[in-house]
């Protein structure tokens, strides 16, 4: 037998399989979520603290305005690297498009947290964003 170099695979130019999305990363996917929503509470509360300083220069060195800023940090690197992980799970467009959730956790964290009203047009929007995001995961999960 003679060998043909064009029927063996090249292993560079072969695109992979595309992973398949199972719905337990779609749930993984939307704690991620959850985690990087809670730095935008984080973020506001530093900015209530600032707001009870005469000025932004005893803020910087003040430990109530420097413990949520540090929180703020601190649950974006965790983010960073839990992003990392899950997007080898999913087509990018796909984990993007299921970023616009944290619309929904930040109007659940602004009611819970800081007493903020929930009005007919902030639901009606984050409805909308919800049924586009399940609409895209319905389409993606094997």
């Amino acid at each position: 037998m003679c060998y043909n170099p064009s029927m063996q695979e090249n292993k560079l130019t072969d695109t992979p399989a595309k992973y398949k999305t199972k719905l337990k990363d779609i749930f993984i996917l939307q704690a991620v979520f959850i985690i990087f929503s809670m730095s935008h509470v984080a973020s506001k509360m530093a900015s209530k603290k600032l707001e009870t300083f005469d000025s932004i220069f005893v803020a910087i060195f003040s430990f109530d305005f420097i413990l949520p800023v540090s929180l703020v940090v601190f649950i974006l690197g965790v983010y960073a690297i839990l992003w990392q992980q899950i997007i080898k799970r999913f087509d990018l467009s796909i984990a993007y498009a299921n970023k616009a959730t944290t619309m929904l956790w930040a109007l659940v964290w602004g009611f819970l947290i800081f007493n903020e009203t929930i009005t007919i047009t902030k639901v009606i929007g984050v409805l909308i964003v919800c049924v586009g995001v399940i609409i895209l995961n319905s389409e993606a999960v094997s």
